[in-house]
């Protein structure tokens, strides 16, 4: 991340999240997906992949499972590139076909399959992003939650570490850290 980055984070990331999703003032709110779509485009800029992984030409945004993004995603990275890379959008329909992405959303539809999706992807340094109840603390990476209306995010320090990616200072200053030997609250 350069320098004005930095400087410019976390307020940037308000901008940028805005700036995203096009909503002048008139427009209404954006959606929850709207938001998390803007999350998941803002991640690939502030996490660093270790030079085995870094995304070559295009960096793969992923969505395996049932898709509660619908065009959205698509229609935000569309013709948006992260440092020279261009962004791509895929939905990948197992498990096996998603380990060139680079940032994978798990949909709550796989659940019940995330042990196996979390063990077919080690080594493979996807940062893995997901909404199921308790999934940073299954090993996911990123986890999403809400707050009332307001979309939030947990980031499991330990399994990004496991992978070697590198999570911006920044970043983890608008997350909940969890470590996996932590139990969770509440």
């Amino acid at each position: 991340m350069s320098k004005l980055n930095r400087r410019l984070w976390p307020g940037g990331l308000c901008v940028v999240v805005w700036a995203c999703l096009n909503a002048p003032a008139q427009n209404p709110a954006p959606t929850e997906y709207q938001v998390k779509a803007a999350f998941l485009y803002n991640f690939g800029r502030f996490v660093e992949w270790p030079a085995r992984a870094r995304p070559p030409a295009n960096l793969t945004i992923c969505v395996l499972g049932d898709d509660p993004f619908g065009p959205v995603l698509d229609g935000l990275i569309e013709g948006k590139s992260i440092q020279g890379r261009k962004l791509v959008a895929r939905r990948p329909e197992r498990v096996e076909d998603a380990g060139d992405c680079h940032i994978l959303f798990i949909s709550s539809s796989e659940n019940g399959r995330l042990a196996q999706i979390l063990a077919a992807l080690r080594g493979r340094s996807v940062l893995t992003v997901g909404e199921a109840e308790r999934f940073a603390h299954r090993g996911g990476m990123i986890n999403f939650r809400l707050e009332g209306s307001k979309v939030r995010f947990e980031i499991n320090l330990d399994a990004t570490e496991q992978e070697g990616l590198t999570v911006s200072s920044q970043l983890l200053k608008l997350a909940t850290i969890i470590r996996e030997h932590q139990q969770p609250r509440g």
